[in-house]
């Protein structure tokens, strides 16, 4: 067998692979212009956005709790009966208040979402300089526009909690759309340098 052969397969592997990668940049590409249109709406009605995920959380919090006020007493005869009716009681009470005083509920989901955005920003830009797929420094970007924004919502969670968590959500969904449409770009552009053509595309 002649070193051709040998590396024939991993090659057309990676071909295949590739060209499958590149049959979808069109879907990578709109949503990288979904997220970003979602991301200026955000931004220009950025009290509106904020109250209306803490609204969205007060009812995921409400519904939850109901649910697991419910399975605490179909399940009374459990060791963990207190467990889970301490639970529910605690997401009702946290629903209630998220509805009745959003001003309030946004304080608290704005310290936890800096929090989250600080977590998720460094996460993206760690596995994107280890990951280092195509055009991976504007996934490293995002990451860090990510965790400074989560870095300035933990230090003025309280003053800002009206209006900075919507503009926040809306800022990070406009980059985190713009690194989705440059490696849509620069994948289909890879594609092309590596010769792959639209019937390779089909067939993968």
């Amino acid at each position: 067998m002649d070193h051709a052969s040998i590396f024939d397969t991993p090659r057309h592997r990676f071909r295949a692979g590739f060209a499958e990668l590149d049959r979808r940049w069109g879907w990578y590409l709109a949503l990288g212009v979904f997220l970003m249109l979602l991301g200026l709406i955000a931004s220009s009605m950025a009290v509106t956005t904020t109250m209306l995920s803490v609204v969205v959380l007060g009812s995921i919090l409400l519904v939850a709790g109901i649910g697991l006020l419910i399975l605490s007493f179909l399940t009374g005869k459990w060791s963990g009966f207190l467990i889970t009716l301490s639970a529910g009681v605690l997401s009702v009470l946290a629903g209630f208040e998220s509805l009745y005083n959003p001003f309030a509920g946004a304080a608290v989901v704005t310290l936890l979402l800096g929090t989250l955005l600080i977590a998720g920003g460094i996460f993206r830009s760690i596995s994107s300089i280890v990951m280092q797929f195509p055009n991976w420094g504007w996934s490293l970007v995002s990451g860090i526009v990510a965790a400074v924004l989560g870095v300035m919502l933990v230090n003025r969670w309280q003053a800002a909690s009206l209006w900075f968590l919507g503009l926040a959500i809306g800022i990070d969904l406009i980059v985190h759309g713009f690194s989705w449409i440059m490696f849509s770009l620069r994948l289909h552009g890879l594609a092309g340098e590596l010769g792959i053509t639209q019937t390779d595309r089909r067939a993968a």
